[in-house]
């Protein structure tokens, strides 16, 4: 089972520089083994399945607990490994216990982009499903 992610493009660039090694959501797949295909769904203006990371488990971290006094903390690097600010991410946290960070290891952005159509989906997932897809 492998997912499809959408994300917006800013975002995606980040993850095919190399740049963005964690991204961050409220939830994460409980039925999906490392190694998973996680598919790239930018959304508007891109619209299309632009490509691909390697999942390689979750982390979770509480932004309303997070001490980022010292550089080289647990805490300190995956904020910096996702990109995000640490006050963003405490306002995208909002009232929940945590949020997870999913792993990414290897990434491709695909030479042609792919449509929804071609991953049996009719519109783009909320935050992420699950697709047969390989």
């Amino acid at each position: 089972m492998n997912i499809i992610l959408s994300i917006k493009p800013k975002w995606a660039e980040k993850i095919y520089s190399g740049e963005k090694k964690i991204e961050w959501r409220k939830t994460c797949p409980s039925t999906v083994n490392e190694g998973a295909k996680v598919y790239i769904y930018e959304t508007a203006p891109i619209c299309k399945v632009t490509g691909r990371f390697t999942y390689i488990g979750s982390t979770k971290v509480d932004a309303k607990n997070l001490d980022l006094s010292y550089e080289f903390t647990y805490d300190s690097i995956c904020v910096r490994a996702g990109c995000v600010k640490p006050e963003d991410l405490l306002k995208y946290q909002g009232n929940r216990a945590s949020l997870k960070g999913w792993k990414i290891y290897t990434f491709e952005k695909f030479s042609e982009p792919k449509t929804l159509k071609e991953f049996g989906l009719k519109r783009p997932p909320q935050s992420w499903c699950y697709t047969e897809h390989e």
